[in-house]
C-alpha cells in the first residue's frame, strides 16, 4: 500500500462532515418529527382495541387546537379510562416530536402556508409573552421550563421551541428545557387526575370539593397574573 492509498483511508472528522451535510440532515430533519408523531399512533393501534384508539387519537389529535391543552386533554382521558402514565408517555413524545421540527425547521417551516401562520400566531403570542414577563429573558433557560410548565393556553411545546428561539438559546437547550417543562407538567396533571379520580370514587363530595378548590386556586392565579400585566403595561413607557 503506497502513501497515498493511507492517505484516502476516511477519518472519524469524514463522518462529522458527512452529518454536516445540509442535503443529508435537511431531510432526516424534516421527516424524523414526524416519523415520531406517526409512531406514537402506530403504536396505539397496537396496544389498543379499536374503539379506544380512535377515541384516544381523536383527543391527541384536539390538543393541538386551542383551547385545548394538557389541563383539560389528560384529564378527560383519565376519567374515559385511559391509564396516566400512557397518556403522560402520549402527550410528551408529542410533544418531543413537535418540539423537534420547530427547532430544526423553523425558518423552513415559516414558509409553508398554513404551518408558517401558526408559527407566526406563536411567535406574536411568545414576544406579547417575554415582553410581558421581563424576567424569562434574564432567567432564559428557567424561565423557558416554567413557560412550558405551566398548563396555559398557548405554553405548550410549540410556543415554547418559539419562545426559545426568540430568546436567542442554543437549539439543544431550547429542546431540553421544552422537554423538561413537558415531562413535569404532563406528569403532575396525569398523576393528580388519577388520584384525584380514586377520591372521587370513595367519596364524591370529597372529590368535588378538592376539584373547585383547584379550580377556585387556578382561576385566582390566572386572574392575579392578568392583573400584573395589567399593571406592568399601565407603568410602562409609551
Amino acid at each position: 500500500m503506497s502513501a497515498d492509498d493511507t492517505t484516502n483511508i476516511p477519518r472519524p472528522e469524514g463522518y462529522k462532515a458527512l452529518l454536516a451535510n445540509p442535503y443529508l440532515t435537511g431531510p432526516i430533519k424534516f421527516v424524523l418529527p414526524i416519523v415520531i408523531a406517526l409512531a406514537i399512533f402506530a403504536a396505539l393501534y397496537l396496544i389498543e382495541p379499536y374503539q379506544q384508539f380512535l377515541v384516544i387519537s381523536g383527543l391527541l389529535a384536539a390538543y393541538f387546537v386551542p383551547p385545548a391543552g394538557k389541563e383539560s386533554i389528560i384529564p378527560i382521558a383519565i376519567v374515559m379510562g385511559y391509564p396516566w402514565w400512557l397518556v403522560t408517555l402520549a402527550i410528551f413524545l408529542l410533544d418531543v416530536a413537535v418540539s423537534l421540527f420547530v427547532v430544526w425547521n423553523f425558518d423552513l417551516a415559516l414558509k409553508i402556508p398554513l404551518i408558517g401562520r401558526v408559527l407566526e400566531s406563536g411567535m406574536t403570542a411568545g414576544r406579547n409573552y417575554t415582553d410581558a414577563r421581563p424576567w424569562i429573558r434574564r432567567f432564559s433557560t428557567i424561565g423557558l421550563v416554567l413557560f412550558v410548565f405551566f398548563p396555559l393556553q398557548g405554553t405548550g411545546a410549540m410556543n415554547g421551541a418559539i419562545v426559545g428561539r426568540l430568546l436567542g438559546l442554543e437549539k439543544a437547550r431550547v429542546f431540553a428545557c421544552v422537554c423538561t417543562g413537558s415531562l413535569a407538567s404532563s406528569l403532575i396533571i396525569a398523576f393528580g387526575s388519577d388520584v384525584l379520580l380514586d377520591v372521587y370514587q370513595q367519596n364524591h363530595a370529597l372529590g368535588i370539593g378538592i376539584l373547585a378548590a383547584i379550580v377556585v386556586a387556578v382561576l385566582a392565579a390566572v386572574a392575579g397574573l392578568k392583573l400584573r400585566e395589567k399593571r406592568l403595561r399601565e407603568r410602562s413607557p409609551r
